[in-house]
């Protein structure tokens, strides 16, 4: 059954449901029914449309960037005249609209200009997702007016600093940097993935054409797009750094950027190069200026005698792999004295120096050692390839492997798979393993936590992932939202019921949507800035996602504080910053439920009004 509008507004009203006590507390943003007003400035009367939000990010403020599309009294979402696509950052009350198609493009540059796609409206503004740690937005899509031909140059990236006017970054056919009249291609929007610094700067692979491109042996670069010139990386041809006679191809994925320290992979070129060892990974971390190799295919690992980077398959790099100081983290596949027993393991690299974090047939805390017989004597295996995370103070959040001490793989249904943390100080943390339950959900256990957790990891130490579940006994599924963090702990942040066609209990939370929800979204491996933050999850602590309840079409954006004392205040029900009468009758009106629960015992009940009642007054 649909909940009504007036439901959702009262519900808006009141805004906040207490999650773990440690924890801040939910706050719904914003709400697509095709009803609750959207609250845009300059757009009376617009609802979101349902289901049409993409990931939305958030800042070291709090303010949440996201794109959705709207509609109402003068808005129309077909053809050239198409208007209900917007990107929008803020809070609610207080949105900014920082692009809407048949608006101006940002900044009007190229002037004149309106972002519009006619064939394809949906797509005019390119869900980019990215924010940096500042709130700088990355704006992307494409445009019509003087100047623009379709296919040829109507594309373009600009920056939204924190403060300031938007700045064209790069648009189709624009000269490529270091080049004698090279040209970027016809598309120069940009997407999930791209990794902006609070400067503006993003490293943006690409083909080119024209001017100095002879054939296919220099029509590709590595580029750095910013705020006044560019600056080229490497082109395709270029000579391979310290090794004389070979030249690199930069490769089309992987590069990473944090701050002005580049890491990226490549291919050489040249005699004697065979697939055996062709795979070079450069940075100009450590360097004043240019670039070096740090690693290469079927060479020798420096400090580690008789092993080599195998040529079985090249590095695969986690979410930040390049940290504030130059260490570069990886997963690489060892080979010469390495067995099928430990050829794969955790790396840094900082200056020349290579270090192991975690190598296949580690004993696992938790895992090696536990009474349980689906763990005792399994090993560790490998994380997942991009299912991990290096957060900027050390520590590594991973979704790892296990694998039976004799090297062979687990063989289904049995557990084979954790969620895992080292922290700086080396030490190894079994967070949570396939098949524990669920904390505080009687019956319920965790299914497999191997590549769908969308892990990420923060500088105050907490972990946060999705992990899904189930109830074998009442035959349901459903999925979590889980923080850890030294000092609190594992606990549920938020829950949703899968969908199923028989009947049965909902799981799922009703902070977000009024009803149940059954789909709660992290942005995912690809929620990560090129100043080596998160953009789902913020340095200190700010978490966003998306919830739904696609059954009533009900659809939300929220966000939380997370982590040791993200609520100082959790009697403070509104966030006004106040315990009153408002927080009272919010919590009345929760009675019974499980929102606002302020004791994290899962019910509003006469403990939660005594805590209300103790805390009147001005929060501390």
């Amino acid at each position: 059954m649909r909940t009504s509008s007036l439901t959702v507004g009262a519900f808006l009203s009141a805004s906040l449901c207490a999650a773990a006590l440690a924890d801040g507390t939910w706050e719904v943003l914003a709400v697509a029914d095709g009803a609750t007003p959207a609250g845009l400035p300059g757009i009376d009367g617009a609802v979101w449309v349902p289901n049409t939000w993409n990931n939305p990010t958030i800042g070291l403020d709090g303010l949440v960037s996201f794109r959705g599309q709207i509609a109402g009294a003068g808005i129309t979402n077909t053809g050239a005249t198409a208007n209900h696509l917007v990107l929008v950052k803020g809070l609610p009350g207080a949105w900014t609209v920082l692009a809407r198609n048949n608006s101006s493009v940002p900044g009007d540059t190229p002037a004149g200009c309106i972002i519009s796609r006619t064939a394809s409206p949906n797509n005019s503004i390119v869900s980019a997702n990215n924010i940096t740690d500042d709130g700088g937005v990355v704006l992307s899509g494409f445009m019509t007016g003087p100047g623009i031909t379709v296919g040829t140059n109507d594309t373009a990236t600009w920056f939204q600093p924190a403060s300031g006017a938007p700045v064209l970054l790069a648009q189709g056919r624009d000269i490529c940097p270091g080049t004698a009249g090279a040209q970027y291609p016809a598309n120069m929007s940009v997407g999930s993935g791209l990794r902006m610094n609070s400067v503006g700067q993003a490293p943006f692979y690409m083909a080119l054409t024209g001017g100095d491109t002879n054939g296919t042996i220099n029509n590709a670069a590595l580029v750095l797009i910013g705020p006044g010139d560019d600056q080229l990386i490497m082109r395709k041809g270029d000579a391979a750094p310290g090794l004389a006679g070979f030249t690199v191809t930069p490769d089309s994925f992987g590069s990473f950027l944090n701050g002005t320290k580049i890491a990226f992979s490549g291919k050489l070129v040249g005699t004697g190069i065979t697939t055996a060892n062709d795979s070079v990974y450069l940075t100009n971390a450590g360097l004043t200026g240019g670039l070096r190799i740090y690693a290469r295919e079927g060479d020798a690992v420096p400090g580690f005698k008789g092993l080599t980077f195998a040529n079985t398959s090249s590095f695969s790099f986690g979410q930040r792999p390049i940290a504030d100081n130059g260490t570069i983290t990886f997963v690489a596949t060892l080979g010469g004295t390495a067995t099928t027993l430990n050829n794969s393991a955790v790396m840094t690299e900082q200056n020349g120096v290579f270090s192991i974090l975690l190598r296949k047939g580690d004993a696992v805390p938790g895992i090696t050692d536990s009474t349980d017989p689906n763990f005792a004597g399994k090993v560790f295996s490998s994380p997942n390839s991009t299912g991990n995370c290096m957060t900027r103070n050390g520590l590594f959040a991973f979704e790892g492997i296990i694998m039976n001490a004799d090297g062979t793989s687990i063989v289904s249904p049995a557990p084979a798979t954790f969620v895992g943390a080292r922290l700086a100080n080396g030490t190894l943390v079994t967070i949570c393993r396939q098949s524990d339950p669920v904390p505080g959900l009687s019956g319920w256990t965790f299914n497999s936590l191997n590549g769908s957790t969308s892990i990420c990891a923060n500088d105050l130490g907490t972990v946060v992932f999705n992990a899904s579940m189930a109830n074998t006994t009442a035959g349901e599924t459903g999925s979590v939202i889980m923080a850890w963090d030294e000092a609190l702990g594992l606990r549920i942040l938020a829950k949703a019921s899968a969908l199923s066609t028989t009947p049965f209990t909902p799981t799922g939370d009703a902070t977000f949507t009024g009803t149940p929800c059954n789909q709660i979204s992290l942005i995912g491996s690809t929620g990560n800035n090129g100043d080596g933050g998160g953009t789902g999850f913020s340095s200190n602590g700010w978490l966003t996602l998306r919830a739904a309840d696609t059954v009533s079409g009900l659809y939300s954006i929220a966000r939380i504080k997370v982590g040791p004392n993200g609520n100082a205040c959790p009697a403070d029900v509104n966030g006004d910053g106040t315990v009153n009468a408002a927080d009272l009758a919010g919590l009345l009106a929760g009675w019974g439920t499980s929102s606002p629960d302020l004791n994290g015992d899962g019910t509003v009940n006469a403990a939660d009004l005594a805590a209300l009642l103790a805390a009147w007054g001005a929060c501390p």
